[in-house]
């Protein structure tokens, strides 16, 4: 088991790991929703989307190498990926509905690694 995740099951990781790489995916599917209804790409909107884009990504990345910053990763992660299921759970847009059950799945998933030993 890894150093920075000792007391969390592989599984937990794994499925941290996915949900990462998924909110990641809804996240840049909403950033080019938004550019293509006009939005600009420093909005506000855009701006948290990257963000968790990017910042999923890295939790990706140091959940498979076993950094010693996983933790931290995943805890930041935790919290842009609840706002990011906010404010798309507010947005009247249909497609909207998708990022916001992948961004709270995120945040679900990689819970556990949060609050281990």
């Amino acid at each position: 088991m890894m150093g920075a995740m000792m007391g969390v099951a592989r599984a937990d990781i794994s499925q941290c790991i996915t949900a990462s790489v998924r909110c990641q995916a809804s996240c840049e599917a909403g950033i080019a929703r938004l550019v293509s209804e006009g939005h600009p790409a420093d909005s506000e909107p855009v701006r948290l989307l990257r963000q968790c884009a990017e910042l999923c990504e890295l939790n990706a990345r140091a959940l498979r190498k076993e950094s010693s910053l996983a933790r931290r990763t995943a805890s930041i992660c935790f919290e842009l990926s609840s706002q990011v299921a906010r404010s798309a759970w507010l947005d009247p847009n249909a497609s909207s509905a998708t990022l916001a059950r992948d961004a709270l799945f995120m945040a679900r998933a990689c819970r556990l690694l949060l609050f281990s030993n």
